[in-house]
C-alpha cells in the first residue's frame, strides 16, 4: 500500500473520518442514480469515486456499504524512529 493511500485510510477509518467521508459521498451522488444528461453531476460523482479510489475502494454499492466497509480496514502506519 502506498504512503498517500494509507494516510487516506488512517483518515477516513475513524469515526469522524467515516462522517465526513459519508458527507462527502452524499455532495457527489454515490449511490444515486446518475444524469447522463447532467454533467456537473456525473464530474461531481467522479470525484467522489477518485477519493474512494485513492483510499484502494472500488466500489458501486451503497454509501452505507463503503462505510461499512471502512470499518473493518485498520491502515498501517509507519514507525519514525526518534
Amino acid at each position: 500500500m502506498n504512503e498517500l493511500m494509507a494516510k487516506y485510510r488512517l483518515l477516513f477509518g475513524t469515526s469522524l473520518g467515516q462522517e465526513v467521508l459519508s458527507d462527502i459521498l452524499s455532495l457527489t451522488h454515490f449511490g444515486e442514480t446518475l444524469n447522463p444528461d447532467n454533467p456537473a453531476m456525473i464530474a461531481e460523482y467522479n470525484v467522489g469515486v477518485a477519493i474512494l479510489a485513492k483510499m484502494g475502494v472500488f466500489s458501486f454499492g451503497t454509501k452505507g456499504d463503503v462505510i461499512k466497509a471502512l470499518q473493518s480496514v485498520t491502515p498501517k502506519t509507519r514507525k519514525t524512529g526518534g
